[in-house]
């Protein structure tokens, strides 16, 4: 395929804590299918799989990765006003998975979204170093210690863009598909659980709202998990695949038409060009 004739698309990965695993599976359908990505947005665990195909992680890879996560791995206890935990130790998956690598390092263009927890403003890294980011987008308020980046205290993105689609449009992505990870809320049995539904109901009243923003909207069936289902990670996968796989015909559509249209203006610019130099000379 020309070059010209790419198709510019984004993904937007959105978090949802354990849930994340099932973004695996939407790019196991897409890979499968040629579907070509030019930039990728994550929040939370969005932030996560997102620099991993950012930087080109094969898909066996993440999945592996994926079976050695759980909620004692990716947090320690801590000492703080702040918080009484810190996901400190996710900064270990990362180096082991992509290394202690930038942002704008990464083979597909990158942004990764979290909040600056004393303004509420959104901060979206597109530069920097990529575990930092992932640890401040994937700071759950209230349980993790925030991150101290540049004299802001930072925390999960989900806060202000669970779904993260704005990136995508500044980095020109024509066709912008969302992966929103929407889920039942489970009976609370304790602060975590207070605290993940609290959250949870925010993330996804936010993410209906900003869903308008994408022509393509990726919902996994995960009606039947909650947010700390880490060892189901072969069915979540499955369920991004399913879903990924039921959308195809209309992205492949959409991807088609937008060729279409690229060649037509393409014509109409030779033409234009040609009279203009007629003209000229």
């Amino acid at each position: 395929m020309d070059s010209k004739e790419k198709v510019p698309i984004g993904l937007a990965f959105s978090g949802g804590s354990a849930l994340g695993i099932a973004h695996i599976g939407v790019i196991k359908a897409l890979s499968e299918n040629n579907i070509p990505i030019s930039c990728v947005a994550g929040t939370s665990a969005g932030s996560l799989v997102a620099a991993f195909l950012a930087f080109d992680i094969p898909l066996k890879k993440m999945i592996e990765i994926s079976k050695k996560i759980d909620w004692s791995i990716i947090s320690e206890f801590a000492y703080s006003k702040f918080g009484f935990k810190s996901n400190e130790p996710m900064r270990k998956i990362i180096f082991e998975a992509i290394g202690d690598v930038k942002i704008e390092d990464a083979k597909i263009p990158l942004a990764i979204v979290a909040t600056d927890i004393d303004t509420g403003e959104e901060i979206i890294f597109r530069k920097g170093d990529v575990a930092q980011a992932i640890l401040a987008s994937t700071c759950l308020p209230g349980i993790f210690v925030p991150i101290q980046e540049n004299g802001k205290k930072l925390v999960d993105g989900g806060l202000v863009e669970n779904l993260p689609l704005s990136p995508l449009k500044n980095m020109g992505a024509k066709i912008r598909i969302g992966i929103n990870l929407r889920h039942n809320n489970k009976k609370a049995r304790d602060i975590f659980g207070v605290i993940a539904n609290a959250y949870n109901v925010l993330s996804d009243a936010q993410s209906l709202s900003l869903a308008g923003k994408a022509e393509f909207i990726i919902e996994p069936n995960l009606k039947q998990f909650n947010s700390l289902d880490f060892e189901k990670q072969d069915v979540l996968i499955e369920e991004g695949y399913n879903a990924t796989i039921s959308m195809l015909p209309r992205l492949k559509k959409r991807i088609f038409m937008t060729k279409l249209k690229q060649r037509q203006k393409g014509f109409i610019q030779k033409i234009f060009d040609f009279f203009r130099f007629e003209k000229e000379y």
